[in-house]
């Protein structure tokens, strides 16, 4: 209309659009997850039952965890904007215009490769006598194999629950020719290996998989389970590898670091500084080993099957920059201060038999806070509220699985007081579970099974490991240590696969006895009867 001017529109600065804040909930995510353990070793320093844990012990531990915090804050940046990208992207394509070979080849360099690149993994393997690399090559080996046996699983839909059966029953059947010492160290690398790099660009893949190639309904079932295939493969590797070692030289050599038991922060500092500085030049070299091949490895794919802009391939090798700083400063920090800290707590509290039972209900914390700070954990149990339709709370199955894996740690940790086979609990556990999967619907076992390398973050290897293997060292000795102390991670794992499902049983019975109920509301004995439902 005439006679009326538009107001000139202001020009205002858009913060939000120059800045991605998003990082800050990861941060918050990250420090979130070492918490709960500082709250409960800093209880135990105030409660005194550790004689040989001085105050610049707990204060070096202190920083460490602020700095753990802060290196799993960076990588877990990286991995959101490089791994998960990365994932997502070859599995949207890796079925487009390309061979079986070429399919198959992809995915196991990309197995093995994400493997090799595990901070998880590289910590336990730290901790085992055998040589790392060798270890390292051979689980990266087996979720190489297995990951290309998931994805023949989606292409040619195949029944996830058969699998199962058929490679759990491998591994039971090698489990009965493998030396003790190494039986435990194999069924936790199925564990490790399912960590912070590994969970995400794998839960990726596989959802851009099920997406390229969804069939009516099954997309979402598709999606979980790929996981779960992965962390079996490196059970069955290390088990073919101790067929082949010769066990009776290994003992395991429990190094006392004398800085965690300073008793003034002079002598402290003094000693640890030269072992941070040598530590953080060894980790630059060994990270860069590890992320350098996955880059190389999508830059090439980018160029040949997808060609993604500059500007999309700049942010996610930025994205690996990221993970790799933040892959160093974790690993460093859980060299230096955090693993010498969780052996030291162990062998004070196992060294006095009155304070046994106190170490058994420690560990038992360690896991239940490890479960409820785990951010992973928090998006599986929301998953599962919305595929049961609200019959199962988020909430309800959080707590039951923090308390179910709590109880893992502590009947592993008394596992390794009485020193008995890892097979009383592996074998009925894992009965239980695959006899589960024939009771519930297909997408409660693809997400169980997926849910036990949720559950076993970054903390499980890191603190729950070491703490153990120091209680056993305690209780026995070093030449216990092997068939003993391992096994705590395998038993983080194991937990969620039987309780998951079990929540998925008790969904199911609710739903039939619901829907009987509003059948019998309808129905009479003896009465014909035709109803139109409408809605």
């Amino acid at each position: 209309m005439e006679g009326k001017t538009k107001a000139p529109k202001t020009r205002r600065l858009n913060l939000g659009a120059l800045f991605d804040w998003s990082w800050l909930s990861k941060v918050g995510e990250s420090f979130l997850s070492v918490i709960p353990i500082v709250a409960v070793v800093v209880v135990v320093y105030l409660t005194g039952v550790v004689p040989a844990f001085s105050l610049p012990g707990l204060v070096l531990f202190l920083v460490s965890a602020f700095f753990i915090g802060l290196g799993l804050s960076l990588f877990q940046i990286g991995c959101d904007r490089s791994m998960s990208q990365i994932g997502q992207t070859i599995g949207e394509t890796l079925f487009k215009g390309k061979k079986m070979w070429v399919v198959v080849l992809m995915t196991f360099l990309l197995g093995f490769l994400i493997t090799v690149a595990e901070p998880d993994l590289s910590v336990m393997a730290g901790q085992i006598g055998i040589d790392r690399a060798t270890l390292i090559c051979m689980i990266g080996l087996g979720v190489g194999i297995f990951l290309v046996v998931g994805v023949l699983r989606i292409l040619f839909q195949k029944s996830l629950k058969i699998m199962f059966l058929c490679f759990y029953g491998i591994v039971f059947a090698l489990a009965g020719l493998v030396d003790p010492k190494l039986l435990p160290i194999a069924f936790d690398s199925g564990g490790v290996t399912t960590g912070p790099v590994t969970v995400p660009f794998i839960l990726a893949f596989g959802a851009g998989l099920a997406a390229s190639r969804s069939h009516g309904g099954r997309s979402s079932e598709d999606s979980f389970g790929l996981t779960a295939l992965a962390s079996v493969g490196p059970i069955i590797m290390v088990m073919v590898l101790a067929l082949f070692t010769d066990t009776s030289a290994m003992v395991y050599h429990f190094e006392s670091v004398s800085y965690v038991e300073a008793a003034d922060f002079a002598s402290c500092w003094e000693s640890v500084l030269p072992v941070i500085g040598g530590d953080l030049v060894s980790q630059f070299g060994s990270v860069a080993l590890a992320i350098c091949p996955i880059a190389v490895f999508f830059i090439v794919y980018d160029l040949l099957f997808v060609r993604l802009s500059l500007k999309q391939l700049a942010r996610i090798l930025i994205g690996l920059v990221y993970a790799y700083l933040g892959l160093v400063v974790f690993m460093t920090t859980v060299e230096v201060g955090f693993l010498p800290i969780a052996q030291l707590l162990g062998k004070s509290l196992g060294s006095d038999a009155s304070l046994v039972w106190v170490a058994i209900l420690v560990g038992g914390l360690f896991g239940l806070f490890g479960v409820f700070a785990e951010p992973a954990v928090h998006v599986l149990v929301h998953q599962i509220e919305k595929v049961s339709e609200g019959t199962i709370k988020s909430f309800n199955v959080l707590l039951i699985m923090a308390l179910a894996v709590g109880g893992g740690v502590a009947l592993a940790a008394l596992r390794a007081y009485l020193g008995f086979s890892i097979l009383y609990y592996m074998v009925p556990g894992y009965i239980i579970a695959l006899g589960l999967t024939f009771l519930v619907p297909g997408i409660y076992t693809s997400m169980a099974f997926d849910s036990g390398g949720v559950a076993s973050g970054p903390m499980a290897s890191t603190f729950v490991m070491p703490f153990v293997i120091g209680f056993t060292v305690g209780t026995k000795d070093e030449s216990a240590v092997f068939e003993n102390a391992f096994g705590s991670v395998a038993m983080i794992a194991l937990m969620p696969l039987i309780v998951i499902q079990m929540m998925g049983l008790y969904a199911v019975v609710k739903r039939r006895l619901v829907d009987r109920k509003i059948r019998e509301g309808f129905i009479e004995a003896d009465d014909c009867q035709i109803i139109h439902l409408v809605g």
